[in-house]
């Protein structure tokens, strides 16, 4: 659009006078249409009254000669030149009794109808008015040039229509001022975002916030805020990241250091499958980063599609079930129901896994792993536990469950302490919520994940 390139404060300033303008041109061109009907009304009038007062004074001076009366000259400019004639009909011909001395000029080429007529003639539009007495004895005819109805029309809707057009420069500032200062608290806005920086940013504090800017600043504060827990996420996972990846690179490191050292076949084999175990950890270490990295950009809605709770849960039971027979775990899957929940079939599969290889990881060797899924009383909740046999968390550290790099017991594993954040993240998209328990029955953890059906 033309108006793009402007500023907000033209534009407003533009729309103003164009729409004063517009109305203005719209309520001058009403006030003409009302000036001519009145002018014309009035004049009808007039000559009504004129035509009445001829057939008087014609009674009261009848003679048998024919006058032409001659016209005064004008002494208001508001004045306008009439025609009339009055006839005497009792004459036989009819006998004209008194005419304006410019009636000859305009006589038109046969007399009007009795009442209002309109005529060319003479060059003009002319307006008459005939009237006959009840004796009908005279016949009045008085006529009017629509030019003087016109101009005095024209006139009064100028003399209406001026002050405003003359005033419109005047109203064009004061619009202008008036658009500035209320423009006021935007500029504020403006220097206040100004200020702010990837490192510091605080909340936009406008002071008396106009009603529609405080919604803005509502939202703004609102992104900002996530924006700096974006970014202090992405620090703190940088950070861990690095702090994670650097020890078992560096105990790599060590083990080929040492095997290229040794001198004996024992202790070089001993020490590759230490740098092969610090390898495996540092790649399940880069797995769960990257997942991680890709469940934090997700947002709710996702593409959301119907999910069968039980055949995904016993697919991801079956995916693992080689890691849990390499440690004679047994795994059971007992499902009270078969939900349908409307989510992303991958980032659930995701969630699963995890849990699953949590639980697995964490129990000892000929322990078990317990997989439920029911629907809650009021059917609004389908619920999906996984409890294992394992070592189990202290009612101190369940609190701490779910944080970045947090591992419980790091010696009793080689996990890395992102399984359950990724659990906990895409329950958050999903609008999910996962708690966590000591299992009552196995005595390790029991992980209850609570869907909304509705």
């Amino acid at each position: 659009m033309i108006l793009q390139k402007y500023s907000l404060q033209t534009r407003l300033t533009l729309l103003v006078l164009s729409a004063v303008l517009l109305f203005s041109l719209m309520a001058s061109y009403e006030s003409y249409k009302n000036a001519i009907l009145e002018a014309d009304e009035t004049f009808d009038a007039q000559l009504v009254q004129f035509a009445q007062n001829m057939v008087v004074m014609a009674a009261y001076s009848m003679d048998d000669d024919e006058k032409d009366s001659p016209l005064p000259p004008h002494i208001h400019k508001y004045q306008q030149t009439l025609a009339f004639q009055v006839t005497l009909n009792t004459k036989q011909p009819p006998r004209i009794l008194i005419r304006s001395n410019n009636f000859s000029r305009i006589l038109p080429s046969q007399m009007p109808p009795e009442g209002f007529s309109s005529i060319e003639a003479n060059g003009g539009h002319w307006r008459f008015f005939r009237l006959r007495d009840e004796q009908d004895i005279f016949d009045v005819l008085v006529g009017q040039n629509d030019e003087a109805r016109n101009e005095l029309a024209q006139q009064i809707a100028w003399h209406n229509i001026a002050p405003f057009l003359f005033g419109l420069p005047l109203l064009a500032f004061f619009t202008m001022l008036a658009i500035h200062f209320g423009l006021r608290p935007l500029r504020k806005l403006t220097e206040s975002l100004r200020q702010l920086s990837p490192e510091q940013l605080s909340p936009v504090i406008v002071q008396d916030a106009p009603k529609e800017i405080a919604p803005v600043v509502d939202a703004l504060n609102i992104l900002l805020g996530r924006i700096a827990k974006t970014i202090e996420n992405e620090r703190r996972f940088t950070a861990d990241a690095a702090h994670e990846l650097r020890t078992p690179i560096a105990a790599l490191h060590a083990q080929v250091q040492a095997a290229q050292l040794s001198d004996s076949k024992a202790e070089r084999i001993e020490c590759l499958n230490k740098a092969l175990q610090g390898a495996n950890r540092m790649a399940h270490l880069v797995g769960q980063l990257l997942t991680l990295s890709r469940v934090d950009e997700l947002s709710f809605p996702i593409n959301l599609e119907p999910v069968d709770l039980v055949e995904l849960t016993r697919e991801c039971c079956a995916e693992l079930a080689e890691n849990a027979l390499s440690k004679k775990i047994e795994i059971g899957f007992m499902p009270e129901a078969r939900p349908v929940f409307s989510g992303s079939p991958d980032m659930l599969r995701i969630m699963f896994r995890n849990l699953l290889d949590n639980a697995i990881r964490y129990t000892p060797a000929g322990g078990c792993v317990e997989v439920g899924l029911h629907i809650t009383e009021n059917g609004r909740q389908a619920e999906v536990e996984i409890a294992d046999s394992g070592i189990g968390v202290s009612d101190a550290q369940l609190a701490s469950l779910g944080q970045r790099f947090n591992r419980i017991n790091p010696s009793a594993t080689n996990g890395v302490g992102l399984g359950l954040s990724i659990v906990q993240r895409i329950a958050e998209v999903h609008r999910a919520k996962v708690a966590f328990n000591r299992a009552a029955k196995l005595g390790g953890l029991n992980v209850k994940v609570c869907f909304p059906l509705q």
